[in-house]
């Protein structure tokens, strides 16, 4: 029996609980987490996300092949639905499972890179230098600093921001 990769609908915020009732169930179940920034309060926080929410992918044998297994998974806490046609789940390619994995890191994590490249024109999209164009010169820290030539009176000036006060120009 072959086996492939499906994706369950989870609900609203149930993600990790229906891996942890699959994997008790000896279901394997993949959910890849996205490692975020956000600002609340004037403060940077780092913290996990789905990165596709609402929904975890199954490792299973087709469904005419264990129905069994596969009403365990549909009447887990947490589950809303599996997708696929009226008659059977639909089944995920092993490369797009590959490619997600490939992303992550040792810890499991996908880890966004950096939204801009060395010479990008960037705009400041809040603070005091809201509307001002600069040149991207280069990431500063890991925290999401980066390092931008802006032209004051006539000279380019260095200049270090965080990336989130950045857009595309």
């Amino acid at each position: 029996m072959d086996m492939a990769w499906y994706t369950v609908q989870a609900k609203r915020y149930n993600e990790d609980r229906v891996v942890r009732h699959l994997a008790n169930r000896e279901i394997p179940a993949f959910l890849p987490l996205l490692e975020v920034v956000r600002r609340r309060n004037g403060s940077r926080r780092i913290g996990l996300e789905p990165l596709f929410p609402g929904y975890v992918f199954i490792h299973m044998v087709p469904f005419q092949c264990d129905i069994q297994a596969w009403n365990t998974v549909l009447w887990s806490p947490g589950v809303h639905r599996i997708l696929g046609s009226a008659e059977e789940p639909i089944p995920v390619p092993d490369q797009a499972i590959d490619a997600i994995r490939d992303r992550m890191d040792d810890s499991g994590v996908v880890r966004l890179t950096h939204r801009f490249g060395t010479g990008d024109t960037v705009r400041f999209r809040s603070g005091p230098m809201q509307g001002l164009e600069a040149i991207l010169d280069r990431p500063s820290s890991r925290a999401g600093r980066v390092q931008v030539l802006l032209t004051l009176l006539g000279n380019a000036v260095r200049v270090e921001a965080d990336e989130l006060d950045l857009e595309l120009a």
